[in-house]
């Protein structure tokens, strides 16, 4: 088990790696060392364990590449040891001239020569492939942190369903016909006393109201009214059936209040009988 890299930036590289969103590793948490191609860690950045990259999520193909990523890393490395002792051996020669055997002298001064000018062109590469793993690597965290805006937003997205609480005057009159936001709880309160109570709907009564004053006036589509509140177009239908029932009661309990009462009857049934 590995414990997480203190170091800000590589730690950010590690958490996305992981692809959890909106997890942060804790003081003690660890990774398996199963997550590395040789099993370890390693603090070179040119390593392909440099990052964690072995998980359910990884496909095949990217097993394979991981596991070529570091073929080509240990022949690079072996090759830059050759460079080293090519360069070691090639400072050493004219002190050595004098006490070594041409036929003791195992690597040639033209073969020394022909190594170097191979690790000159290839010293360029190392330097692009570090210059690479760094761009990936603040890619990676880029990536992460808009992955975890997105989830933001999203739930934001969930959230900002169409509320009458809201709105003001002009978008009341709009949407409902309603002059103002007054005259629309008016008329909740004068239906909420036969509203059926229970948890189980997907939006709030004075939503389910504003829904039906929508529909009655704008005429919009089950479909396109599901999508304004984020609900399924089955639920609408059953929000616009319920509310029938709702004004159907409303209005017999208000004629049957007035006419005991001796007084006309109120028309605030009459704004959703048209239904």
């Amino acid at each position: 088990m590995l414990r997480f890299p203190k170091d800000e930036e590589r730690r950010r590289v590690w958490i996305a790696a992981l692809r959890r969103e909106t997890w942060q590793p804790g003081k003690n948490s660890k990774i398996c060392s199963t997550h590395f191609v040789t099993g370890k860690k390693s603090d070179d950045p040119l390593h392909p364990d440099y990052v964690p990259s072995i998980f359910s999520f990884t496909s095949t193909a990217d097993r394979h590449r991981a596991v070529k990523d570091l073929e080509n890393y240990l022949a690079f490395q072996e090759v830059s040891d050759n460079k080293f002792a090519a360069t070691a051996l090639l400072n050493q020669a004219p002190a050595s001239e004098a006490k070594v055997h041409p036929e003791e002298v195992l690597v040639t001064k033209e073969e020394i020569e022909e190594v170097l000018v191979t690790e000159i062109k290839t010293e360029e590469t190392q330097n692009d492939i570090a210059s690479l793993y760094e761009q990936i690597a603040s890619l990676n965290a880029e990536c992460q942190s808009l992955r975890d805006k997105m989830y933001s937003l999203e739930n934001e997205l969930r959230l900002c369903t169409l509320d009458p609480s809201q709105f003001d005057d002009k978008k009341i009159k709009f949407f409902t016909g309603l002059p103002n936001s007054q005259t629309f709880m008016s008329l909740f309160n004068s239906v909420s006393s036969v509203l059926p109570s229970t948890s189980n709907h997907s939006l709030k009564p004075t939503q389910e109201l504003l829904l039906t004053l929508m529909k009655q006036r704008l005429n919009l589509s089950e479909g396109f009214l599901g999508y304004l509140f984020g609900i399924h177009q089955s639920t609408v239908s059953r929000i616009l059936q319920r509310w029938k029932n709702v004004t159907n009661n409303a209005k017999q309990k208000d004629e049957t209040t007035c006419q005991s009462e001796g007084q006309p009857s109120d028309d605030c049934g009459d704004m959703l009988c048209s239904l």
